[in-house]
């Protein structure tokens, strides 16, 4: 649910009620909303430009327009599975024979025999292979979102692994002109190139 608000140019002015806020989408050149949001128009008008639900995953939706190339891309449509992977391999069958013991009725020693194995894998393996990097303030290009009052805790945290990356970028000389990056997926990792392209503008770090 939401309603609508002014707001500044450049973003989707839809106000998201539930997050007290407006949609952080950005705009087509002069549009007031994403196309999420986007009013639609009477079915007699522009019956082409129309957002309806895809047909492959009802959450988001599509112009009517580009529905049938939007059809070939879409991260929800059906794909044919690669031999390798063989559905529900991992699930009980009718006549399986191994009994699943609920963990609270196995003896305490087999348990303890299970945790100091684990402890020893670890202690040989992993313990003297783990990299620690100091902990940075947040980075300047961050500092304006992180500071906003409508912030959750669980979005300062996504902002505070974006601030951590962007340290580690610029310690490696990963952050100027002539860096390229390239989205794969990359979910919440989205904010990142966008904040890198930032940085970079700035020229800027937290330290200088």
């Amino acid at each position: 649910m939401g309603s609508i608000a002014q707001g500044q140019s450049g973003q989707c002015q839809y106000f998201v009620v539930r997050k007290k806020r407006l949609c952080r989408m950005t705009v087509r050149p002069g549009r007031q909303y994403c196309g999420e949001h986007e009013p639609q128009p009477p079915a007699s008008e522009c019956q082409d430009d129309r957002r309806i639900p895809c047909p492959n995953d009802p959450k988001h939706t599509v112009y009517v327009s580009k529905l049938e190339k939007h059809l070939s891309i879409c991260n929800a449509r059906a794909r044919e599975q690669p031999p390798y992977i063989v559905p529900n391999i991992n699930a009980p069958t009718e006549g399986e024979t191994c009994v699943r013991k609920p963990l609270a009725q196995l003896p305490r020693e087999t348990i303890m025999q299970v945790i100091d194995k684990i402890n020893y894998l670890y202690d040989k393996h992993v313990a003297g292979n783990i990299t620690t990097f100091p902990e940075h303030p947040i980075h300047n290009t961050i500092v304006k979102e992180f500071s906003e009052s409508d912030r959750t805790e669980s979005s300062r945290r996504h902002l505070r692994q974006v601030s951590a990356l962007l340290h580690l970028a610029e310690e490696e000389g990963l952050v100027g002109g002539d860096t390229c990056y390239v989205e794969l997926g990359a979910g919440k990792g989205i904010n990142v190139s966008s904040f890198v392209l930032s940085a970079i503008g700035r020229g800027i770090g937290a330290g200088k």
